[in-house]
């Protein structure tokens, strides 16, 4: 992948973490704890696979753009 590339990938997989993110801000308080717990689970493994498949990835072959290093 080159590296323009990668930067818009990263960009908009940021994107979608924080989107998902906010699911759960909106949630909460709102619906039941069972419902709450299941929203959890679900954001938290989309989160996941876009860490795991996407930008550890671009962060491998490109690693200055991952700025938690």
């Amino acid at each position: 992948m080159e590296k323009h590339i990668a930067e818009a990938v990263r960009r908009n997989s940021l994107h979608a973490v924080e989107s998902l993110s906010r699911i759960l801000e909106d949630a909460k308080g709102r619906c039941s704890p069972d419902e709450f717990e299941t929203l959890k689970k679900g954001v938290g493994l989309a989160i996941g696979k876009i860490q795991v498949e996407i930008l550890n990835q671009i962060y491998r072959e490109y690693p200055e753009l991952d700025d938690l290093r």
